[in-house]
């Protein structure tokens, strides 16, 4: 019988788990719980302008593993379509990174994505998948029916470094182009783009993280911790810090949110919900939610993300 590498690979894993004393019918991914390794996670995702159309794309590579996990979600008008696996092979070394470049990609070609210029001022970002899609809101890991190929061409606008050690969001304009079984759907619109390289374990604790790109020229990230809250808004060319003092649970068509601005404002608004799509990560359930939103009198497209969410106690929500 002939051997792929991914079935070697999976030959390994399962090897590592046995060794590791988990029990039978634990998850797929389960080796990643609570594990402290090198690891990189790079996300860029863009809206239309009315954000009905969305697509949004994950890689994060654990090298001393040689995995690597790849997200893939779109909104298109035939369907919402979701590609995701946390078994990807991937090269056993860090992406390589000059002063210029960097490209992060899994072994199989599935996603691939190239930032240009240094980290703190980068100039553009290219971003290529190829996968086989399943048509739902719900995806389990692993391969679907549907052939789904994603390009997205990123233009950076406002940089952002601080929110957590080792991470840099982008936010700016991107276009984008979506093609499900051949039909190809073209996105341009708003957009943002992050990098994290962390060798702290990963998804330990419950979260709520809100990023939001401005129709008007603005954007904003918040994160919502167990016991604490914090992020900026970015507008005009202000930075200002910000702490969340209401954020509805999932669960809602709309989530109200408030903030306080670290300047003593306070702005108020709500969150819509476009699409929203579940996804496992080692056993425990991960809410992605697509939103319009608005927040005093600017407005956004975003994603609202929540990891645990039962175990979450919101700010200010009933």
């Amino acid at each position: 019988m002939a051997f792929t590498r991914r079935s070697t690979l999976l030959a390994g894993f399962a090897a590592a788990c046995a060794s590791d004393g988990r029990r039978p019918g634990a998850p797929a991914d389960a080796i990643f719980r609570n594990l402290a390794t090198p690891s990189e996670s790079v996300h860029c995702g863009v809206a239309s302008e009315d954000g009905m159309r969305r697509v949004t794309v994950r890689l994060c590579r654990y090298p001393d593993l040689g995995l690597a996990w790849v997200w893939v979600h779109a909104r298109t008008p035939r369907g919402f379509f979701s590609y995701v696996d946390h078994l990807a092979p991937c090269e056993r070394a860090p992406a390589q990174e000059t002063p210029d470049r960097v490209r992060y990609a899994d072994r199989d070609g599935a996603l691939s994505l190239e930032r240009t210029g240094p980290a703190a001022r980068p100039a553009r970002a290219l971003i290529a998948g190829r996968c086989m899609a399943r048509r739902t809101a719900d995806a389990p890991l692993g391969r679907g029916d549907h052939a789904l190929d994603v390009t997205i061409d990123f233009t950076p606008a406002r940089l952002r470094s601080g929110l957590l050690e080792g991470r840099s969001e982008v936010f700016g304009r991107a276009r984008a182009q979506v093609t499900v079984d051949g039909e190809r759907f073209d996105i341009a619109g708003p957009a943002q783009f992050h990098e994290q390289r962390q060798a702290a374990a990963r998804f330990t604790t419950p979260f709520s993280y809100v990023t939001l790109w401005g129709v008007d020229d603005a954007a904003m990230t918040l994160l919502v911790l167990p016991d604490q809250s914090g992020g900026y808004l970015l507008d005009g060319d202000r930075a200002r810090g910000a702490k969340v003092q209401r954020l509805d649970p999932p669960g809602l068509a709309r989530r109200r949110l408030v903030i306080a601005l670290e300047d003593g404002t306070t702005l108020e608004g709500a969150a819509d919900l476009v699409e929203g799509y579940t996804l496992p990560i080692c056993g425990e359930p991960w809410r992605g939610h697509f939103v319009s939103a608005r927040l005093g009198d600017m407005r956004f497209q975003g994603n609202i993300n929540d990891f645990m969410p039962g175990s979450l106690a919101y700010p200010g929500a009933a």
